[in-house]
């Protein structure tokens, strides 16, 4: 509900400013939210008509409409109104704040929302409540503070309760302490579990519901989330999450900021409402309102218990909600770093294996799962299965902090060295240093690794066939990116001719489509370095965006005379045979590389391309039998599976 409104008074505002019309399309196909598929509850027939589009009109604009993402970088709005004077269209499919242009200039449009709400057409009923919530607010003793307590379906619906949401969800022991730092303070809680009001409301006699101010019994659930919200944009101060769409759709209402208690609380007050939470949590699961609920809370306090020391404690809390039943898909994953921590390797790989195992595992923990098996095996001595796991999980996610942070073990302790398994140069890696991975990681980096994290991005633009995922391809396409890596590498010792760093930066001018810079760089490089085999490589990828398919198979003829079990070598050579039309001798260098690759599912992936162009089939079915077998967790091997069977028959 949230975010719908926030787009919807975003594309007010930029329709009004640019001089246009907008259009909502509410419930996009695959939208997962099946309350809000009745427009009608909310809003009346006349604004639909108006202001509504159907899907199949929406799909039909796709080819005459932009994101508005591809304005964002632009100095003036000129490209912007063209866009629009020529009849085209721009979708804004974001709504968790404000909608702002980098050359709009001066108001932030906070203050404008609050007046477009009362231009959407609102059904009869909706609009009786409104009113009737204005009222009751009004009569409110000033001021108002209302309380978001987010739960709901996190806790409570598949696949949402198996991923964890420490920005959505906060304990109660933080509401309660800064109800008790407001004690003459009007009070209001709003929340999507009943449960979690009435324990808050009996805490503290004080607070208010909904309950309290109208009577919305006979609403339908979508109706009652829009007017609580609405409630919540008229309070004097709204108390929230860091991530809730809601409570800051209700803010943007009010004209103001929604406040988290990081915002209103000092260090020292969150730290008291914390301890609270931890003695909860030793009277047991009992006192939470369901385990799923336990186990979203754990997630709050595993990091505080780790970083004072208290891994012990951090376990027996994941313990004791695994066995009072929880089935949240990310807690045996949080409880196998537990046993890592503990050196408590055997249970740490059942639990690890555990997470790998379920269907509804999230991709990044799925992928974190492997990266982390990957490091209880390396302890266990089972060097080969460590690398293979770790490999599977990096050709996901190669920037995945937990990724980072495991590999960059790997490789300071020798697991991952450059060899049959992936070709790698590890004096550019080693150069490439980061910051201390913190976002969207299981692990804590200081209890793996004391020194920098490395980036192992340089291996997947190394490789740039066999990333998975978007935020990969995605700086392989940015220039500027490419840059900055190379001016890093170019610091100091690392201009040296040679292999490393410097036959690397050829391959970065390559990539940014500097060919004969980077043919020239590299040819240095070779000459100084010409038994290297990844010098040789990049001077055959190098001949290869030239089209000198000669040079470039001769350069790989080298490769794999001092490497024959090199899987990429023979993908490569495949490659530049396709690229000269030798379909032939590509199907039987791609035949040897997938017969010896076991970790690279793009790998086998774009063979069934290959395949699947010439009008291979089976050939291609086979191939992508065994990037699934990788990869069981992407569905986009088994569909295009489907796909090409579906076609054949």
């Amino acid at each position: 509900m949230g975010a719908r409104l926030l787009m919807v008074l975003n594309s007010m505002r930029l329709a009004e400013d640019y001089e246009t019309d907008f259009r909502i399309n509410w419930f996009p196909r695959g939208a997962a939210a099946p309350k809000l598929d009745t427009p009608l509850d909310l809003f009346d027939p006349a604004f639909i008509d108006r202001h509504f589009i159907a899907n199949d009109d929406f799909e039909k604009l796709s080819a005459i409409t932009k994101p508005i993402e591809s304005f964002r970088r632009d100095p003036d709005p000129g490209r912007l109104n063209a866009h629009l004077s020529s009849g085209g269209h721009v979708l804004l499919d974001e709504g968790f704040e404000i909608e702002r242009l980098p050359f709009e200039q001066g108001e932030d449009h906070q203050d404008r929302f609050r007046a477009f709400i009362a231009r959407i057409g609102f059904n009869d009923t909706v609009k009786a409540h409104m009113a009737e919530i204005e009222s009751a607010m009004a009569a409110l003793p000033g001021p108002v503070f209302a309380f978001h307590i987010r739960r709901g379906d996190i806790l409570n619906e598949a696949p949402w309760k198996h991923k964890e949401w420490p920005s959505k969800i906060e304990p109660d022991e933080l509401y309660s302490a800064y109800i008790k730092k407001n004690p003459g303070a009007a009070a209001l809680v709003f929340s999507d579990q009943a449960e979690s009001i009435a324990g808050l409301m009996a805490a503290h006699p004080q607070l208010r519901s909904m309950a309290d101010l109208v009577d919305l019994s006979h609403c339908k659930p979508v109706q009652r989330d829009f007017l609580e919200l609405y409630a919540m944009s008229l309070a004097s101060q709204i108390i929230a999450p860091p991530v809730s769409a809601f409570s800051r759709a209700a803010a943007r209402l009010s004209g103001q900021e929604r406040k988290c208690f990081h915002e209103v609380m000092d260090i020292a007050e969150r730290d008291v409402a914390y301890d609270s939470t931890i003695d909860r949590f030793h009277k047991g699961v009992s006192a939470f309102i369901t385990p799923s609920e336990a186990a979203h809370i754990y997630v709050k306090v595993a990091r505080r218990l780790q970083v004072a020391g208290r891994e012990e404690d951090a376990w027996e809390f994941a313990d004791k909600i695994l066995t009072a039943g929880a089935d949240n898909a990310f807690l045996p994953l949080l409880q196998a770093a537990n046993c890592i921590y503990l050196n408590k390797w055997d249970e740490a790989l059942a639990h690890v294996q555990t997470a790998i195992e379920d269907p509804n595992q999230w991709q990044e923990n799925y992928v974190s799962a492997l990266a982390i098996r990957a490091h209880i095996l390396g302890a266990l001595g089972k060097a080969v299965q460590a690398r293979n796991s770790f490999l599977k999980g990096f050709w996901q996610k190669p920037s995945l902090p937990d990724v980072t942070v495991i590999g960059t073990f790997m490789i300071r302790r020798q697991r991952l060295r450059p060899g049959e398994a992936l070709p790698f140069d590890r004096e550019t890696v080693m150069a490439l240093q980061l910051g201390y991975q913190l976002h969207n990681i299981v692990l804590q980096q200081n209890k793996i690794i004391r020194a920098r994290a490395l980036d192992l991005s340089s291996i997947a633009v190394e490789w740039p066939w066999f990333a998975i995922d978007g935020k990969t391809q995605k700086m392989l396409k940015a220039k500027h990116a490419l840059k900055a890596m190379r001016t890093k590498l170019l610091e100091g010792d690392h201009a040296v001719p040679g292999a490393g760093p410097f036959s690397f930066c050829a391959l970065l001018d390559a990539r940014m489509g500097k060919l004969d810079r980077a043919l020239e760089r590299n040819t240095q490089a070779l000459e100084h370095a010409p038994e290297d085999q990844l010098v040789r490589k990049r001077q055959a990828e190098i001949l290869l965006l030239k089209a000198d398919y000669d040079g470039a198979l001769a350069q790989m003829e080298k490769c794999m005379a001092s490497g024959p079990d090199h899987a990429f070598w023979h993908f490569l050579t495949g490659v530049i045979h396709e690229g000269a039309g030798d379909s032939a001798s590509a199907g039987l260098a791609f035949d040897r590389a997938t017969a010896m690759d076991e970790t690279t599912a793009e790998l086998h992936a774009y063979v069934a391309e290959f395949h699947r162009k010439n009008n291979h089939e089976t050939a291609a079915i086979a191939a992508l039998d065994r990037a699934a077998r990788i990869a069981p967790n992407q569905k986009r091997y088994q569909n295009r599976r489907a796909r090409i069977l579906r076609k054949s028959q």
